[in-house]
């Protein structure tokens, strides 16, 4: 009877370990969605900003042709409008400038909602600083600086590399928080070097993101460069501290880092990346051991072409995950010990009956990771793996759909693809196509409305995409106004082409609001096939961006 006694309670340990591992990391799973989510709204919006300053050569709608380039702007009042438009494309404050081959310079910054700086410096001459509220009000000077652009680090590797180019990730002295620019080098159409365009970026809104995030009462959340040098984290800690006698800042690397989850989960990180390649844009889950108890780890390599490579890592101890677990174990044990002193057959059947209960949940937990349907729990308890079961079904929601619209989210629709991917066979293939869809004119309605008149037409549009869809179709919101439709079976551009006219007809119909008013978005869509366009979903999803930002472009002009 002790032997029994033993076995059951060494099974029960082994399933609320099992249930804890995959809770915690599932829980990681949905952290790092979002936290992918605003790395990549921070650096879209410095790239999105340079493109308006200077755009990219527009692809031929006919093979063969010449793309089409819009020339730069020599005149200095139309190089003033498109940084004006570039400041006001995203609500972030942003900084946005140019620096001339000739020495010439032309910034604008937005320091506030109704405030900016104007810089500006004519060839060899003096640095002009001043302040206004907004395009065309009265400026007030406010310094004149000794400044020539062609000295600066960000004008001369984007000169050097000859392609757009991230900088190192600075300490702005006067705001003391994080920075980086993406730079351009402006050629005209002899190839003659113009000048170096430029978009800088705050970091501190990455931190203030993080430390929102819900990650249990001991879980850690940062951001860091390959080397270790902090970006921005969930903790109330210092990035960056002031030399001895001297105003520059040093950085500080996540081995400083007051947290030993922080110093551990890098450590893990800088072990898995030594003995593996790293993988852009995949997420890779880790466990270990931090002072004798088990923690999970999971990190995200971001890297793009213009040499962005920054480490977004989040940790969580499993003990932050057992408590709802542990009770309900304890208390089937009591049980199985007193049904084991009663009866031996008492005993057998009660261990399968808790037993059965928590593979349940293990089977819930991974297909929850894997993407596959979410299996019916049929648990009706009232003690602690009752609630478990609770949490489960609520986790559920909450990781596959969107909060605001209730779409699936990101990772969801992604996870949903590739276990139909995995599923299919020769004789069952898989074809799809995948629209990603950006709202045009949102931004004046949040701008003109309020935020919760924003958030209210996206509600409707979300509707709408729904209700066009078939049952076999999903939609997904994938942040701001930006949504993805998945179409199975859809194997032909045309078809998806046609589904997206009857999309954006669906969009375009008015949007009853506050106080009677209507409000009209418009849609850009991009198409991408599988497998035609891309064997995997990332890349899928690049070609259907870069075609929808075609088509927003085509919109703007056409309406200019």
């Amino acid at each position: 009877m002790v032997c029994l006694a033993l076995t059951i309670g060494w099974f029960l340990y082994r399933a609320g370990d099992d249930a804890t591992e995959v809770l915690a990391r599932n829980a990681l799973m949905e952290v790092m969605g979002r936290v992918s989510q605003a790395i990549d709204r921070q650096t879209l919006s410095a790239r999105e900003s340079l493109n308006v300053v200077a755009p990219p050569p527009v692809p031929p709608f006919e093979p063969g042709d010449a793309p089409a380039v819009l020339p730069f702007p020599k005149d200095r009042k139309q190089l003033e409008e498109r940084l004006w438009l570039a400041n006001f494309l995203f609500d972030d404050p942003s900084y946005v400038y140019f620096g001339g081959a000739d020495g010439s310079f032309l910034g604008i910054k937005q320091e506030s909602r109704n405030r900016f700086m104007y810089s500006v410096r004519e060839p060899e001459g003096k640095n002009y600083v001043s302040y206004l509220r907004g395009p065309g009000t009265e400026m007030q000077q406010a310094a004149v600086q000794d400044y020539d652009p062609r000295t600066r680090p960000w004008y001369r590797q984007a000169v050097e590399r000859g392609r757009e180019t991230w900088s190192s990730v600075y300490t702005d002295f006067r705001l003391k928080h994080l920075g980086i620019n993406l730079s351009k080098p402006i050629f005209d159409a002899e190839g003659v070097l113009m000048g170096v365009a430029s978009s800088s970026i705050g970091l501190r809104q990455l931190t203030e993101f993080l430390q929102q995030l819900p990650l249990g009462r001991n879980g850690v959340a940062f951001v860091t460069e390959l080397k270790g040098d902090m970006i921005a984290t969930s903790l109330n800690e210092p990035l960056h501290e002031v030399r001895d006698n001297s105003t520059e800042f040093k950085r500080l690397t996540a081995q400083q880092s007051k947290s030993p989850l922080v110093q551990q989960a890098f450590a893990e990180v800088q072990r898995y990346l030594t003995a593996n390649p790293a993988e852009p844009g995949r997420l890779i889950l880790l466990g270990a051991r931090s002072e004798g108890s088990k923690i999970e780890v999971a990190f995200r390599l971001h890297h793009d072409q213009a040499g962005l490579d920054w480490l977004a890592i989040s940790v969580a101890p499993r003990s932050d995950f057992l408590g709802s677990v542990t009770g309900g174990v304890y208390q089937t044990l009591l049980l199985g010990l007193v049904a084991v002193c009663l009866t031996f057959v008492i005993g057998f059947l009660l261990l399968r009956w808790v037993l059965r209960d928590i593979r349940k949940l293990t089977l819930a937990a991974k297909s929850i990771g894997n993407g596959s349907p979410f299996p019916a729990l049929n648990i009706d308890r009232n003690d602690e793996i009752g609630q478990l079961a609770q949490s489960f079904q609520e986790m559920e929601r909450n990781l596959r759909t969107d909060r605001l619209t209730n779409v699936l989210n990101r990772d969801s629709l992604i996870a949903q693809i590739d276990f139909r991917r995995h599923n299919a066979s020769e004789a069952n293939p898989l074809r799809f196509a995948m629209l990603f869809i950006d709202l045009d004119r949102f931004k004046a309605v949040n701008d003109e409305y309020g935020h919760d008149e924003g958030d209210k037409v996206l509600v409707v549009i979300a509707e709408r995409l729904q209700h066009t869809l078939r049952h076999d179709d999903s939609v997904a919101r994938f942040g701001g106004d930006e949504f993805v439709v998945y179409l199975h079976g859809v194997s032909e551009a045309e078809v998806a082409r046609t589904i997206a006219d009857k999309i954006r007809h669906s969009v375009n119909k008015p949007i009853e609001g506050r106080d009677g008013h209507q409000y009209t978005v418009d849609a850009s869509v991009g198409v991408s096939l599988y497998p035609d366009d891309g064997l995997d979903v990332e890349t899928l999803l690049r070609v259907a961006d870069s075609r929808m930002f075609d088509q927003k472009r085509l919109h703007r002009m056409l309406s200019v």
